[in-house]
């Protein structure tokens, strides 16, 4: 017994709060990522069986790039979260074994960190409402698009794949500040 008392007892130095905080993060994210990931799926599923309810020949596949980009979003929300939770971890690891870093927390870190799983959910949320509404001026009343509309055809049958994508760079953009930030007041 004396033992364990003369080793907790010699030990000295400061426990690094910034680090822990880190490798925290790390641990939410990859959490979160793994809640997030059925959601995910779900919803992509979803998109990939969409038809579009006034006339069923309009479908995913109508819309160009839209079935190959929603195909490869599960994987890359659950390499983004991993990702996140490593980057973390290893800033978090960094930081406490530099010794450097204080008891600072940065509100506006952890506000985009989160902010780039609100841009994930609500992409997949709204994008069905995206689609009907693509679909609905596509269709034109079962008439089609009038020919005056010079270009707008190609146009909206290349939006749904730039919304999506849209939803998940900022995702990325927002996450990447986000931990950015965060190491940095840490």
């Amino acid at each position: 017994m004396k033992l364990i008392q003369k080793v907790f007892t010699d030990e000295k130095g400061e426990m690094n709060i910034g680090g822990i905080l880190m490798m925290g993060i790390g641990m939410v994210f990859l959490a979160v990522g793994f809640i997030m990931f059925p959601i995910a799926t779900d919803a992509t599923d979803d998109i990939l069986a969409y038809e579009f309810t006034s006339n069923t020949a309009i479908t995913d596949a109508s819309f160009t790039g839209l079935t190959a980009i929603t195909g490869i979003t599960p994987l890359l929300i659950l390499l983004g979260f991993i990702s996140a939770a490593v980057i973390s971890g290893f800033l978090g690891m960094k930081v406490m074994k530099a010794g450097t870093g204080s008891t600072k927390v940065s509100p506006g870190g952890l506000l985009m960190s989160g902010l780039s799983i609100v841009f994930i959910a609500l992409g997949l949320i709204i994008f069905p409402v995206t689609l009907d509404g693509i679909a609905t001026v596509y269709h034109g009343g079962g008439s089609g698009i009038s020919s005056s509309y010079t270009g707008l055809s190609a146009i909206l049958l290349v939006t749904p794949m730039l919304v999506l994508l849209s939803f998940i760079a900022a995702s990325v953009i927002s996450g990447f500040f986000g931990i950015k930030t965060i190491a940095k007041a840490g």
